[in-house]
């Protein structure tokens, strides 16, 4: 499993800059950083070389911060590679809360990121059908 921290940030002009330039600053690197945002406020997402120390960091500066398990699963770069995962998904009675597909460095192929309810048995699962699992 992967940690993924999550950042309630104020949807203003240089908030994002703000933020990752204050972990980036103290040596954590990024494999990924996703935002999804409303008017007033956002969600930033990330997995990071250090998700403790950038939580640390984010809170110190006055941010509302959480982190998450989340599954890493390798999938390939063929299309309907992600359907198929999907369809394992639902075939199965998993409910997913999101998902976004990223690349990490420790993977050749492309990493659907999972958040779901009880996700050490969605992973067990998910492996029993084949699938790889990227772990943080």
């Amino acid at each position: 499993m992967l940690k993924q921290i999550s950042v309630i940030a104020e949807n203003k002009k240089g908030a994002m800059n703000a933020i990752i330039g204050s972990i980036s600053e103290q040596g954590v690197d990024f494999y990924n950083v996703v935002s999804n945002d409303s008017p007033e406020f956002g969600i930033i997402r990330m997995l990071c070389s250090d998700p403790e120390k950038a939580r640390t960091v984010l809170e110190n500066n006055g941010y509302l911060v959480k982190i998450d398990n989340v599954l890493g699963i390798e999938i390939s770069e063929q299309v309907g590679s992600l359907n198929r995962l999907l369809k394992d998904v639902s075939d199965s009675m998993i409910n997913i809360d999101y998902l976004y597909v990223c690349y990490i460095r420790s993977s050749d192929n492309p990493v659907a990121i999972l958040h779901v309810p009880e996700a050490s048995e969605v992973e067990e699962c998910l492996q029993s059908k084949g699938y790889t699992s990227i772990r943080g």
